[in-house]
């Protein structure tokens, strides 16, 4: 396989496009509508190790307060 940075770029976006909504469902899943403002802070992460701590946030944050403080360190 060809190792191209266009290709690795284009896959990692998509990576955090992908955690971006995962991320996203979980939360109207368990807390119901978001706020706007805490969409745009979830997609302005793009660090996908740091993306992947926040999808277990997610799932295990007590209310969305807590999701926040998590989002607000990264």
């Amino acid at each position: 396989m060809i190792e191209s940075p266009l290709i690795r770029e284009l896959l990692s976006e998509k990576a955090c496009e992908t955690a971006h909504r995962d991320i996203l469902t979980v939360l109207e899943t368990r807390f119901g509508d978001l706020p706007p403002d805490l969409a745009e802070d979830i997609e302005s992460v793009v660090d996908e190790e740091q993306l992947k701590g926040l999808v277990r946030k997610a799932a295990s944050c007590p209310d969305l307060d807590a999701f926040r403080s998590a989002v607000g360190r990264t």
